[in-house]
């Protein structure tokens, strides 16, 4: 009679599952690995299904340096929506300091989300926002990046009322 693996391993923390045909390993044991042949693969499941049909999905290489005319960034566009998420976000919001970490993580997070709909495909899209009290301080931030500056672009916005101001500046960053 055949033993039947469980539904789920449980494996350490940090720890890579090795997989040949019939057997699975975990890093650390005293087992000597050399034979087995690591998978490195993206699935839905993170353990291995006896008895089940796992297909890897395989992508071919587009060797895509540079965005096509049709995906090129609107920066107008861009800075268009981001300020009129901004405005709206601003509008009736009076500091708070208990409650602004999770009004710009909430800011932040729903301008990427419009970010994305805009379909800037092989465009990576970060998001760094903050909020302060206005007491008529001077603030200055800066950014360091590597990146190519014939295709990575950034826009910063700032928006002040009378208690608070708000920088958001949205990076886009082109993969290859």
């Amino acid at each position: 009679m055949m033993a039947h693996l469980p539904k789920t391993i449980t494996l350490p923390h940090n720890s890579v599952l090795f997989s040949n045909s019939e057997h699975h390993h975990e890093i650390g044991s005293h087992e000597n690995h050399s034979h087995v042949r690591q998978h490195r693969q993206s699935s839905r499941y993170s353990f291995y299904h006896h008895g089940h049909n796992h297909h890897r999905i395989r992508y071919e290489n587009t060797y895509r340096m540079e965005p096509n005319n049709e995906h090129k960034l609107d920066l107008v566009q861009i800075r268009r929506v981001a300020i009129s998420i901004i405005e709206a976000a601003i509008l009736n919001y009076e500091y708070n300091p208990e409650q602004a970490t999770k009004f710009i993580e909430l800011l932040a997070e729903q301008i990427r989300s419009r970010m994305k709909q805009l379909h800037f495909p092989r465009y990576k899209i970060i998001t760094q926002a903050s909020v302060g009290q206005n007491k008529g301080q001077d603030l200055r931030m800066v950014s360091k990046c590597i990146w190519n500056s014939k295709w990575d672009r950034h826009i910063t916005i700032t928006k002040e009322t009378f208690n608070d101001f708000i920088t958001v500046t949205i990076f886009f960053i082109y993969t290859e």
